[in-house]
């Protein structure tokens, strides 16, 4: 029950933070580069490439501005590819099979910035989840058409963290020609986010058997991530406290 009341409550508040993500006043995208740690890298061995978003909405206008919002991302951790025959009963006929091993994640995200015009270091902390889960795809070997898929298996971690960055401004607009853009900034950060224990699978870890069957090779860990990310950040002035 307690767990139920907690999840509501984070439920509630991050449709809170999702309506500031919606009205950002800085809205950035970032390419992500994960490597598996502790326990995780242990099972784990290839680096995670994918892409994130976030939005922020900031709060007064002292020297360390305050800002609230929501980060979402999308990691890949491992593919395979193969060919497999359609079915034991029609010999001859084999499709492309393709399997994905897949981390959505969902963080609600605090920074400390500074006013500074050019470079603006930064500090993170975040508070959410991680989705882990790992899909097959059947397409036709003829035209790559897709007519099956199937979730194989899916968890879910919580997961928390800190990080910092640095903005550097490439570009600021004409205000006369553009009053709500504000600069846009190249975006560096590094995140250390700790992941509650969850079950996944890796690349090999589905046999499949003679009968037609499948055995999963499912590995539990918890699911600590250190994430390098670049992208690019702008902001819009019209949003400002």
């Amino acid at each position: 029950m307690a767990f139920k009341r907690i999840r509501s409550i984070i439920f509630i508040f991050s449709l809170i933070i999702l309506q500031s993500f919606l009205h950002a006043q800085t809205a950035g995208l970032n390419m992500i580069f994960a490597a598996p740690q502790n326990e995780f890298k242990t099972n784990v061995k290839n680096l995670g490439v994918g892409v994130g978003m976030e939005g922020l909405l900031f709060f007064g206008n002292s020297s360390v501005p305050f800002g609230v919002g929501l980060n979402i991302g999308f990691i890949n951790y491992g593919n395979e590819d193969f060919n497999a025959p359609l079915s034991t009963t029609l010999p001859g006929i084999t499709v492309n099979v393709t399997r994905s091993n897949n981390i959505a994640n969902f963080h609600i995200l605090f920074r400390m910035t500074t006013n500074s015009t050019v470079v603006k270091p930064y500090l993170d902390l975040l508070f959410g989840g991680n989705y882990l889960f790992t899909e097959s795809k059947v397409t036709s070997e003829k035209d790559g058409s897709e007519f099956a898929s199937s979730k194989n298996i899916s968890d879910y971690a919580w997961s928390y963290g800190f990080g910092g960055g640095l903005l550097i401004k490439i570009y600021e607009p004409n205000p006369a020609e553009m009053p709500d853009m504000g600069e846009l900034f190249l975006d560096f950060k590094v995140r250390y986010l700790k992941g509650t224990e969850a079950e996944y699978l890796t690349e090999g870890s589905i046999i499949g058997n003679p009968n037609g069957s499948v055995t999963l090779l499912t590995s539990k860990s918890k699911t600590d991530l250190l994430q390098i990310q670049v992208g690019v950040t702008a902001q819009f002035n019209s949003l400002a406290f």
